[in-house]
């Protein structure tokens, strides 16, 4: 119970941060101020916002009670063992379960489908290529059953089995003759939607199956686990460290943990094959403790992420409500690791997102409406010391205003020229990373890799569309930084010039993303070079690699594409809404000292609609307080690590 309300809780400060977004929009849009490139941006983030989920995947060799476990976690209170997992009867493909407003059903990809060139990506946006198999939801039976085609195979030829890149002549042990035929999944990958709680509030679960099924679908690999949130990695008790769970470690999870976005933990199954009549329980505890500090010297990791249970006594406990049991199969430190770690770990990322796209804004926005108050609140101050008698004084101050004027308009024809030349160096680094542009290269040399028939081939092509590719985002951060330095050079001349000192402009770059495509294209090497002695030398399933790793690069790229769009659109606004504001308050001023100047009994009538312009600028400045506050408002429930502080938040960029 505890992940699932942590889960919820997450879910519901969720909510609150698209309300604040939604509520930022309508004060723009209230107050005349949103512009088309600010909407698009906050619909953007509103969508990511509302199509986030949290992936915890789990891998593990055979039998190692993964999907026991995810049972266990997960699914107990149906009081079945919903997922197959009795000995013998082990999931065979990678499988997604989460919650779609479709409805309750499985979908089953043909294993078949490995022969297209298409991704499992491409897959999902294709539902009439699975096999859809209707599931009730209100009968834990029913799912039990279809469930069990997750486990199906069927024997093929081996001939057919090499075309599919589902063996190899390394697969046979040493001396054994090639069999006939071989054993293989039907299904290439399985989809599962239902109403579940957990599911509901957006957890994704993905299981994936054994070594061979990592290594002959590199979009799991190279794509999916690296999308998760967390990944547990599932060994047994009974065998430990075996070579295929080691092997397993070191090319396809070792490695991914290290980032902020993304946990790693080890679980060591079946400590129930420890429990021994015979034995004492700190004997017993003390056996569990070897293994596990045994296992942290031979993964190379720390031992308070790693975690001993068992799956199989958990599930029972929870089936039966037997607390003492489920205290022994020691569940609750894993799922307290989920609910804290994992999920206080994935609200700070939300947030920063959530902050780095509108934070600057906001805070803008407030500095703007923050200044117009004080501006309004010093004129107010000089009105009601202004004795109507004093010409001299009132005239002293309209010349002031004058001069204010004067400068003004100064600095809007400075702006105007300023703005021309930002809006050409945007459009220059908007084509340097055009998404066409990328298309193209990717598209030109994807045809080399679909003609070449060696793996070296391949290979060459590869490197040559990662290093186009690599030379336009190198193109891009260039004049991404001209950009940069030329925005930071139009503040800065406002601030000295026409004295706009108090904003500053909205930092940008995309530097770090050349580390990223350039890690990208080295896990694709790593990957085959890993493999070479097994599936990954056949001509199919390199092609997937590559296929897979042109996807992410690609994606990449335009995100990169759609970010630098979003910042063009926005650094310059602060300036935009600044010069508005001190546009109106000059002409205000003007107008009240005009009306003193002329009739003398008119200052009380000038002192009240001043206060009377007043008072909605000091509301918007509490519309703003409370939609930044709406963003804040939820670090109580955080430790102070996991959050930045307010000040922080409200200038974020």
């Amino acid at each position: 119970m505890h992940f699932q309300q942590q889960l919820q809780a997450y879910g519901q400060w969720k909510t609150r941060l698209a309300d604040a977004i939604d509520q930022y929009h309508a004060w723009l849009k209230k107050y005349d101020l949103a512009t088309t490139e600010v909407e698009e941006m906050l619909f953007g983030l509103r969508r990511n916002l509302q199509s986030e989920r949290m992936t915890i995947a789990f891998v593990a060799e055979f039998s190692r009670g993964k999907t026991e476990l995810i049972n266990a976690l997960f699914f107990a209170e149906t009081g079945v063992r919903l997922l197959p997992s009795t000995p013998g009867r082990t999931t065979m493909c990678p499988t997604e379960i989460f919650h779609d407003q479709e409805g309750s059903y499985i979908r089953l990809l043909p294993i078949e489908t490995r022969l297209d060139n298409a991704s499992l990506s491409e897959y999902k946006e294709q539902p009439e290529r699975w096999l859809k198999i209707d599931l009730d939801a209100g009968s834990p039976l029913q799912m039990q059953e279809a469930f069990q085609e997750l486990v199906a195979v069927k024997r093929v030829s081996v001939a057919e089995a090499k075309r599919l890149g589902l063996y190899h002549e390394d697969m046979e042990r040493g001396g054994d003759i090639q069999p006939d035929s071989v054993e293989i999944p039907c299904w290439r990958h399985a989809l599962i939607s239902f109403p579940h709680p957990l599911l509901q509030e957006g957890l994704v679960i993905l299981d994936t199956p054994g070594l061979n099924a990592l290594g002959s679908e590199p979009e799991l690999t190279l794509s999916m686990l690296p999308s998760a949130q967390a990944v547990l990695f599932v060994l047994a008790a009974d065998t430990g460290v075996t070579k295929s769970d080691m092997d397993m470690w070191q090319k396809h999870v070792h490695g991914l943990d290290g980032s902020q976005q993304r946990h790693v933990a080890v679980v060591m199954n079946k400590i129930d094959t420890l429990w021994d009549d015979l034995q004492t329980d700190d004997g017993i505890d003390r056996s569990i403790h070897s293994q596990v500090t045994e296992t942290a010297k031979i993964l190379k990791v720390q031992e308070d992420l790693i975690f001993p249970l068992s799956a199989k006594q958990a599930l029972l406990a929870k089936v039966k409500r037997d607390d003492a049991l489920l205290e022994k199969s020691r569940l609750k430190r894993l799922e307290n690791y989920l609910a804290t770690d994992v999920m206080r770990s994935r609200r700070g990322i939300l947030r920063k997102a959530v902050t780095q796209g509108m934070g600057h804004l906001l805070s803008e926005s407030l500095t703007v409406v923050r200044s117009e108050a004080e501006q309004l609140q010093k004129q107010l101050k000089e009105l009601r010391q202004l004795d109507s008698k004093n010409s001299d004084m009132t005239t002293q101050l309209m010349e002031e205003t004058r001069a204010q004027q004067a400068k003004y308009l100064k600095s809007v024809d400075s702006f105007q020229a300023s703005r021309r030349v930002f809006a050409m160096q945007a459009k220059r680094m908007l084509e340097v990373l055009s998404p066409k542009r990328v298309d193209e290269v990717i598209k030109k040399h994807t045809r080399s890799m679909e003609a070449s028939f060696t793996t070296y081939g391949m290979k060459q092509a590869m490197k040559a569309v990662f290093d186009e590719l690599a030379a336009i985002l190198g193109e891009g951060v260039g004049v991404v930084d001209d950009t940069q330095g030329l925005v930071n050079n139009i503040y800065h001349k406002f601030a000295e010039e026409h004295g706009y000192g108090d904003l500053q402009a909205p930092m940008f770059s995309i530097r770090d993303y050349q580390v990223t495509l350039a890690d990208l294209f080295q896990e694709g090497e790593n990957f085959r070079t890993s493999m070479s002695s097994t599936l990954m030398e056949q001509h199919l399933v390199i092609q997937k690699l590559y296929v897979t790793i042109l996807s992410k690069a690609r994606k990449l790229l335009h995100q990169i594409h759609q970010e630098t769009a979003n910042w063009s659109a926005v650094a310059l606004s602060p300036l935009v809404h600044q010069i508005k504001e001190h546009k109106k308050l000059i002409e205000q001023r003007l107008a009240v000292l005009r009306k003193v100047n002329q009739s003398k009994e008119s200052l009380e009538g000038e002192i009240e609609k001043l206060e009377r312009s007043l008072a909605p600028v000091q509301i918007q400045q509490q519309e703003l307080e409370a939609i930044l506050a709406l963003i804040e408002g939820e670090g109580a429930s955080e430790t102070p690590s996991a959050s930045p502080p307010a000040a922080e938040i409200a200038v974020a960029s």
